[in-house]
């Protein structure tokens, strides 16, 4: 064979090897089980039992947490598993290349028959990490063990999936282990109900938007320690933007500086960087260790205000296909999400993180992806065609999308075959109309597509859905409002939705605090140019020598949304929380909390709203806590 064959056969070898790695990267798989525990069915996911008998389990001698900086976490759970995620510091063990994983280890993970050994050697070296997973928090019975690669082309992270090993209902603790001794620490998770059971009860909890530059998480330990079945987040886990550190705040300890030296992410190692600080947060990683998370992007795990085709329209005009590539894998790196995701495929293609999880016959929750495959704004990419704008006729326009073609029809299927007594919309953008001084508050949002958001209400309505709610994010604010196919008066509803505020992003007070100040402002959930156009139309509301604060005026906007806007009950975007949603076969229950402070490590959390919606109403019955 001449040098020039044989370079193209050794490179094609090379291609197959890899496109083979990644199928088992991106599955999350893990290699083998030394301890089952009687679980037979587990050799469907194992290797053959003869092959791993002169592996020896690796024991924990280090303190735990050593050598874990971003810890531990779990996500996506079903009735039998979930995917587990850690990151092991790179200083401290070795890992395994892209180009190691060789044909022979496929064969072994593919449970072929084989009597290669390299995959032993691998393990002996150090080159995986050992699980174990348990039903107890000591460790006392182990459930399970095993092996799975540590990734050194993917920034040392470790995805194990474990769907179809486990039992259903059940909480179970996990711990990883390497070869020298480091030993992560404990997390846990719950299964789900088996499909179709019958189930009384279910709590779930939401966040979004955590500027680490703007803030402490101090909402996320409060949230941490909440009973719940998981977590869902609804996007805006990082911010790609980290601005000038000149400008962020007093806040010392929560500045980052990107590799690039930018203020904004643009590379790998960016991101990378990004989810790493952000992961070392002790309130983030309480949060991950407590409870599984089920999670979806919004724009800042791109670029601001992004839409189809890959488009930061505040950065750069122009589709940006590779850094849409490089945000897509790092996420994927670092979500525990059993999604599918394909790095040699387009932008558009890459990633699917569209999906629905069910809980039993209580629920069925639908999260959708709302930035990959949207349209561009319907009136102009200028800030001011964004928000507080006059809008324009392509709002309307059929041929405008928010989810894309392929998705749309999922959604819609879904909403009409789910069973569940509640059906609930992981949503990332408000879908009831925001209007202000006579503006559109929010064209990012699902005002700037109406007539998709007149379908998905069309739907709903002809199908007879009942109990829908959609649980939103993006906006930095709290508010309980009623769903409309059309925003009048007295309009035909047909969902409840209920947004939960920020967890350190600015919301709207600050938004005009910042504005009055000329501060800038990196995750206000409208530009400052907004802003400053807000305050200076708000202003003209008061008469001269009237002394001028942002708690001024944010409480003339909050009556202004509340006269304009009769379908929103409840409107605060003054404070930064999470919520809560207990769920039962008569109502839902939602309870907001805020905290007080995000400038200190510590804060005092409060009650701000609890209301429910009785099961066949589309109604909201405020407990505790004010209307707007």
């Amino acid at each position: 064979m001449d040098k020039k064959k044989e370079l193209h056969q050794t490179s094609n070898n090379y291609d197959q090897s890899r496109r083979t790695f990644l199928k088992y990267f991106l599955a999350g798989s893990a290699v083998m089980a030394l301890e089952t525990s009687g679980i037979s069915r587990l050799t469907s996911m194992v290797s053959t039992a003869e092959a791993a008998t002169t592996v020896e389990p690796y024991a924990a001698t280090q303190g735990a947490g050593k050598g874990f900086p971003q810890s531990i976490a779990s996500g996506d759970p079903t009735p039998t598993g979930a995917m587990l995620w850690t990151r092991v510091d790179p200083s401290m063990e070795t890992g395994l290349t892209d180009k190691e994983f060789s044909s022979e280890v496929i064969y072994w993970l593919e449970n072929k028959a084989t009597n290669d050994t390299s995959l032993e050697e691998g393990i002996n070296q150090g080159k995986f990490i050992m699980f174990e997973i348990s039903k107890k928090a000591d460790f006392s019975e182990v459930e399970m063990r095993g092996f799975s690669p540590i990734w050194k082309d993917h920034d040392h992270v470790v995805r194990v999936d474990l769907d179809g090993v486990l039992a259903s209902q059940q909480t179970y603790y996990y711990r990883f282990i390497t070869k020298s001794g480091l030993v992560s620490r404990t997390g846990r998770f719950k299964t789900l109900p088996t499909e179709g059971a019958d189930v009384q009860s279910a709590t779930i909890g939401y966040v979004s938007c955590q500027d680490y530059t703007n803030g402490f998480f101090n909402a996320l330990g409060y949230m941490a320690d909440e009973e719940m079945d998981f977590f869902l987040h609804l996007g805006d886990y990082i911010y790609e933007s980290v601005g000038d550190a000149a400008y962020q705040g007093n806040l010392e300890e929560r500045q980052i500086t990107l590799p690039s030296g930018q203020g904004k992410a643009f590379t790998i190692q960016d991101y990378r960087k990004l989810y790493q600080t952000y992961r070392s947060d002790k309130d983030l990683q309480k949060l991950h260790e407590n409870h599984a998370m089920i999670g979806i992007w919004d724009d800042h795990e791109f670029a601001n205000d992004t839409y189809y085709p890959a488009v930061a329209p505040d950065d750069n005009p122009e589709s940006d296909p590779a850094r849409r590539l490089i945000a897509n894998q790092v996420w994927f790196e670092y979500i525990p999400a059993r999604v599918p995701y394909n790095p040699n495929g387009t932008f558009e293609d890459s990633v699917k993180i569209y999906r629905s999880i069910v809980l039993g016959n209580l629920a069925s929750i639908i999260m959708t992806d709302e930035r990959l495959y949207r349209s561009a704004h319907p009136c102009g990419e200028e800030t001011l065609d964004r928000y507080l704008a006059q809008g324009c006729e392509d709002i309307n326009l059929s041929s405008r999308t928010m989810l894309g073609k392929t998705q749309k029809e999922w959604f819609l299927n879904e909403l009409k075959n789910a069973k569940g007594t509640w059906k609930i919309w992981g949503n990332e953008v408000q879908v009831t109309q925001l209007k202000a001084l006579g503006k559109y508050l929010n064209l990012d949002a699902w005002d700037g597509y109406a007539y998709e958001r007149s379908e998905i209400a069309q739907t709903v309505l002809n199908n007879g859905i009942k109990n829908f709610l959609a649980l939103t994010g993006d906006f930095h604010t709290f508010e309980a409002s009623y769903m409309q196919n059309d925003y009048v008066p007295n309009g035909e509803k047909f969902g409840v939705e209920l947004m939960v505020g920020s967890i350190t992003s600015s919301n709207l007070r600050e938004t005009l605090r910042n504005s009055l100040n000329s501060a800038p402002d990196v995750s206000s959930p409208i530009p400052l140019d907004a802003a400053d156009e807000l305050v200076k139309a708000l202003k003209g509301k008061f008469s001269e020598g009237t002394t001028i604060t942002a708690e001024l005026l944010f409480k003339e906007l909050q009556n202004i949304i509340k006269i304009e806007n009769p379908w929103i009950d409840l409107f605060d975007s003054t404070t930064h929380g999470y919520a809560m949603l207990q769920l039962t076969k008569a109502k839902a229950k939602w309870t907001a909390y805020s905290v007080d402070n995000i400038e200190k490590p510590q804060a005092t959390r409060k009650l701000l709203w609890q209301c429910e919606v009785p099961n066949g109403e589309v109604k909201i019955n405020v407990l505790k806590g004010s209307l707007l």
